[in-house]
């Protein structure tokens, strides 16, 4: 039995005491977990002194942390209360984020607390009192919807940049074949295109390569940059030429499936021999040797820090196989120490070289973005933002006191994992980010929106709660914790606002009650996924699809529907008779709806006809309501392939996965191109 006072403190700090299960009952979490986890937010709760310490901090609102934080949210249109003392009537001074000077006078409020009348417009806006500014984030009624930019239904495709094929790519898809896909895609009247995260990961150490769990999510993965398409020419060919290592990089680039261990560091060797070339007075690359010289003039404490990071984690490996920083002699363990400044004053080359991958890797979204756009696509690139980060990784290091350790994210027991799932990574802490004026949060929503028109959020309810699991425990042995979810979703809006961006929620799964709703409120769009919307009897009809969600036929955790119609995801071993039968069964009630929905007639076809179902399934989400449509590019292809298998490390070739043929030209095939008709006629009617 829990407590009462260990349950008042969880509860007061947003620590879920209980969970339910999919089946509704109901379970207590244990005095351990929740002790771990309070303790993980800065509230110890190991003994009855410390239990009414930590309760008396929650509940009078002091926070030493936050003494020097004058940040809040606020949404257009309502009353701003701050907590300063000010009586009605008073003449305030405010600047717009646009730039324009007011003055306004306090509405009468509660008592030692300040009213603003409402502001009009959405910005950061700053408050000029005696007492020092106060800086107001005031979000618009919702995020920017493609609606609101296209004015009509559209379509756009989905696809992993490591399995995009272009000239010279050595094996890994990089921004070069996203350009190539996202020409091609908006001929055929395509506004969007989705991609997997380009969060940077480990360069030391390639294989570490799921795109979900990166080293940090406020910077770029180097592998993705597309050198040709910002340094000259002649300077790419004279290092490839050098390299010695065309054989290699035509071995890779024929393969199948990526060799992440073998193509990143070949890729990393010839991204150095640019980066000494392009510093070279003679390279001929006057221009952009001068642009970079700017940027790496201008580089942020963060960039630089994740750069230290970088040069600094290589060495751990190499002279201790050090992986995690936490493993690191104690004087590397924080980025302020006089250690790792002794050793940044020591490799600044090496620093200048990750500062280098950044700014060439950034170049290169934002080429593939103009691309995007100027061939017509309304949206162009959709960034992917992945739920955490990996402990280990540059981000957690850089900023020890906004994330959160000892904790990992995962998910409670349900249908398909019955021990529950630990997923490795940790997040923000939801205290240090109100201790911070969440200024991480905005960090990480500005990196991925800087070169792209929107985003998707992976496990989009991790905004409102998480299932966290203390370190060594087992994933069903974890809580649910409360997020800010107002400040977040207010600060989402607000940058999707800035940037005219799109955003895409990815809210499948357990869901607390009503947040779909929620949701649709705010401007997300949710993903409708063909194959999860029924019941035990019937698909849902495309007619009662919601308008505002995003219409999809699989994702990148689920198989294609080439391959579920075929089977391909299921055993083929004596006791996979079962599944077999199930699955036959929903072939019949999805064939049947297809039927229903005219899109297809006639008998239900074999496994073997696959084809048949996927045309049938594009035509399917074609005709919902919903005003975005996403196709899959396996799905445009109607080929077999599911990117990753939830559950699997090694078992399955999770994130490796190549398309056959040059991105430039998977969209040619006439087969190809009538079935993407089913979506939305070509802009260019000559292709």
């Amino acid at each position: 039995m829990i407590d009462e006072l260990l349950r008042t403190l969880a509860i007061k700090a947003g620590v879920s005491p209980t969970w339910g299960d999919q089946s509704g009952r109901e379970h207590e979490v244990s005095t351990e977990t929740l002790c771990a986890i309070l303790s993980a937010l800065g509230l110890p709760a190991d003994s009855d002194s410390a239990l009414r310490n930590s309760l008396s901090v929650v509940e009078s609102g002091v926070n030493v942390a936050t003494a020097g934080v004058r940040f809040t949210t606020a949404r257009v249109g309502q009353p701003v209360t701050l907590p300063i003392g000010a009586e009605g009537g008073s003449s305030i001074e405010i600047s717009l984020e646009s730039g324009a000077r007011r003055v306004v006078t306090t509405l009468e409020g509660f008592q030692s607390a300040m009213t603003l009348p409402p502001f009009d417009e959405p910005g950061y806006h700053i408050v000029h009192l005696a007492e020092g500014d106060f800086t107001i984030a005031t979000a618009p009624e919702r995020c920017i919807t493609f609606a609101d930019l296209n004015g009509a239904p559209g379509w756009g495709l989905g696809a992993q940049i490591y399995s995009l094929r272009s000239a010279g790519d050595g094996g890994i898809g990089h921004f070069g074949g996203v350009a190539d896909l996202g020409r091609s895609a908006a001929r055929l009247g395509a506004d969007v295109l989705s991609l997997s995260p380009v969060h940077a990961l480990f360069a030391a150490e390639p294989q570490h390569f799921s795109p979900y769990s990166p080293s940090t999510r406020l910077f770029y993965n180097p592998l993705h940059a597309n050198p040709r398409a910002i340094l000259p020419e002649a300077l790419v060919n004279k290092v490839l030429e050098q390299s010695g290592l065309t054989d290699q990089r035509n071995f890779l680039a024929a393969l199948p499936l990526v060799d992440w261990i073998s193509g990143g560091p070949l890729r990393f060797t010839l991204l150095r021999g640019m980066f000494k070339a392009l510093r070279q007075p003679d390279s001929g690359a006057d221009h952009a040797r001068a642009e970079f010289e700017r940027f790496f003039a201008d580089a942020s404490p963060l960039l630089k820090c994740h750069a230290t990071f970088e040069a600094l984690h290589q060495k751990q490996v190499e002279q201790n196989s050090a992986w995690s920083w936490q493993d690191w002699p104690l004087e590397f363990r924080h980025p302020d120490t006089p250690a790792v400044a002794a050793f940044a004053a020591e490799h600044q080359d090496e620093i200048a070289f990750h500062i280098f991958l950044q700014w060439l890797t950034g170049r290169s979204y934002g080429e593939a973005q103009r691309v995007c756009r100027e061939s017509g696509m309304k949206v162009g690139l959709v960034a992917d933002l992945a739920i955490g980060v990996n402990a280990s990784g540059s981000q957690a290091w850089s900023r020890q006191n906004d994330v959160l350790h000892g904790l990992g994210i995962g998910a409670p027991p349900d249908h398909y994992s019955a021990e529950g799932q630990d997923w490795g990574l940790t997040t923000f802490s939801p205290r240090g980010l109100t201790n911070s004026g969440f200024a991480p949060f905005i960090e990480t929503l500005r990196a991925c929106l800087r070169y792209a028109g929107g985003i998707r959020i992976d496990h989009v309810m991790g905004m409102s709660r998480l299932w966290l699991v203390p370190k060594g425990a087992r994933p069903l042995e974890g809580a649910y914790v409360a997020f800010p979810s107002e400040s977040l979703f207010r600060l989402i809006a607000l940058e999707s606002w800035r940037h005219r961006a799109i955003v895409i929620g990815e809210d499948l799964g357990t869901l607390p009650i009503g947040f779909k709703d929620y949701l649709r409120e705010q401007g997300i769009a949710g993903m409708r996924v063909l194959r999860f919307e029924h019941d035990d009897n019937r698909f849902t009809l495309p007619r009662y699809w919601e308008p505002a969600a995003a219409a999809m036929t699989t994702t990148h955790d689920a198989i294609s529907t080439a391959g579920w119609w075929g089977g391909a995801d299921l055993g083929s071993g004596p006791d996979s008779g079962r599944e077999h039968e199930i699955r036959a069964w929903d072939r019949g009630l999805l064939w049947e709806a297809f039927r229903q929905a005219g899109v297809a007639e006639g008998e239900r076809p074999e496994p073997q006809d696959a084809v048949l179902a996927v045309d049938a399934a594009v035509s399917y989400i074609g005709a919902t309501a919903c005003t975005l449509k996403l196709l899959a590019i396996e799905d445009a292809l109607a080929v077999d392939v599911q990117p990753n298998v939830p559950g699997t490390t090694g078992e399955k070739p999770n994130w490796r996965h190549r398309l056959d043929g040059p991105a430039a030209q998977l969209l040619d095939d006439p087969v190809v191109r009538e079935r993407l008709r089913r979506l939305g006629d070509p802009r260019d009617e000559a292709v």
